[in-house]
Order: C-alpha cells, then sequence, then structure tokens
C-alpha cells in the first residue's frame, strides 16, 4: 500500500462520510459481544488508541476507509474533531486495505466479507488476485464469494456465532445444490439443528443428491459420523465416555 504515513491530524468529525469502498457495512454484526455503545465507553476510559485511516476527497471532506466504528463511536461521544491517518490511496487500495482490517475480525459479517471480496476480485480481475491482495488463500475467497449466491431467507441465517463452520456449511450448500432458491432450501431444511461442520460433511457426502442427503441426515440422527470418530477403543471414545457407568458397560457387552 502505497504512501502510508504514520503521522496524524485532527479531521473534524463532521467532515467524514462512510468510504464506499468500506467493506463492512453490518455494524450490527457481532454486537452481543461489543457494540458502539460499548465502544464509545471504551475511548472514554482510554483515548482512541488507534486512529482510524480516511481519503482526502479534495473538497474539505474525507473518507473512512478503515476504522468506520471508531468514527461513529467518537461521534456519540460528542467529539468535534477525531486524529486520523490520512492515506493517498487508489479505489483498489482503499478497498483492499478495509478488508484486509475487517476479514480476520471475527464481528464483521459475512457477507460484508462476501460482497468485499467480490468487489476486490472483479477490481483486480481474479479471485487469484484479490487472495494475493488479502493475505487469503483463493479458496477461502472462493468460500465467501459463493455466499452471495444464496437466497435471502439463507442469507439472514449467516451470522457471526457460528464461525468459519457455519460459513463452510453455507458455502458447501451452494457447492453441491447450486443456486436453485427452492433446492437449497429443501436441502438446507433437512440440516437444520446439525452443527456447522457437521452439516458441511452431510452435505460434501451427499454430492447435490437430495435423497442421498436425506440418507446422510438419517445416519447422522442415528450417530454413525459420531461413532466413527471412536477409533480403535471405545473406552477412549469422546462420544462414550461421559455416559453413565452402567450405559457404557451395556454398550461394550453388547458390541463384545
Amino acid at each position: 500500500m502505497a504512501n502510508l504515513t504514520e503521522q496524524t491530524i485532527e479531521v473534524q468529525l463532521a467532515a467524514i462520510s462512510v468510504s464506499s469502498y468500506n467493506a463492512r457495512k453490518n455494524l450490527e454484526a457481532g454486537s452481543e459481544d461489543a457494540g458502539l455503545n460499548e465502544l464509545a465507553q471504551s475511548i472514554s476510559k482510554v483515548g482512541l488508541i488507534n486512529p482510524p485511516s480516511v481519503r482526502n476527497c479534495g473538497d474539505g471532506t474525507y473518507e473512512v476507509v478503515a476504522g468506520q466504528r471508531r468514527v461513529l463511536a467518537c461521534q456519540k461521544l460528542g467529539w468535534v474533531t477525531i486524529p486520523a491517518y490520512i492515506r493517498d490511496w487508489s479505489d483498489d487500495t482503499a478497498l483492499g486495505a478495509s478488508l484486509v482490517e475487517n476479514l480476520q475480525r471475527a464481528d464483521m459479517h459475512p457477507l460484508d466479507k462476501a460482497r468485499g471480496l467480490d468487489a476486490l476480485s472483479k477490481r483486480l480481475g481474479s479471485e487469484r488476485a484479490a487472495a494475493n491482495s488479502t493475505g487469503l488463500s483463493v479458496q477461502t475467497v472462493k468460500k465467501y464469494i459463493s455466499l452471495l449466491a444464496l437466497p435471502e431467507s439463507l442469507r439472514s441465517k449467516l451470522g457471526t456465532g457460528d464461525g468459519p463452520t457455519g460459513i463452510g456449511a453455507m458455502a458447501e450448500l451452494v457447492k453441491q445444490f447450486g443456486d436453485d432458491e427452492d433446492v437449497l432450501l429443501e436441502a438446507w431444511v433437512k440440516l437444520e439443528g446439525f452443527k456447522g461442520g457437521l452439516a458441511q460433511r452431510i452435505l460434501s457426502e451427499s454430492g447435490g443428491d437430495l435423497d442421498q442427503l436425506e440418507d446422510l441426515r438419517q445416519r447422522a440422527l442415528d450417530g454413525s459420523f459420531q461413532l466413527e470418530q471412536c477409533g480403535s477403543s471405545l473406552r477412549t471414545c469422546p462420544w462414550i465416555k461421559d455416559l453413565p457407568e452402567m450405559t457404557r458397560k451395556e454398550i461394550f457387552a453388547l458390541l463384545g
């Protein structure tokens, strides 16, 4: 990234707007852990440790590219000015910088990451170029972008709470069943109640066949997948060892 400076200047908060290249759109994602009010309280106590990065629009106004929540939190506090890094960034660099800042954060909504990576891929010409720009793997870039094929009814189920496994399951759903909304919904209904990692495995093994998906769902409900993880010793199996003593003895007797 070109022309990075460690110097900050005081910028009028009223002169700052959110850049269209800021990858973070959903400010509610992750707010169960630290919302804007909590961030504002933290800044009021310890100050603004990490100033936001802004671009000069050339007309006395600025765009915040990285640090949108910090700007909004300072507005809540009634600040008039805020220290900010002034960056001389191109559009591509601004988008890349916003993504890099936010991609490793658990509280950035998956769809924001998906839209940002999709936009960056189109600007740079390929998903590989976007991966190189952000330090992500090509596979990860493809996984996030695939989320954009989800119908709105399933997009609403995406969030930060399930972490990578939930995102992986949704991406696998698109990979196996395409972008037909009815088919996607029918497939996902069969998986409701399963955690992300297990849901992703069921989808992967289904090969995009709804009948096969139903068979795999029944196997999962029967506990077959869990028992496969026991290895050669039932006595150390994580799915059995926590059962009551009498139940364990009965299982060992039945299985010989």
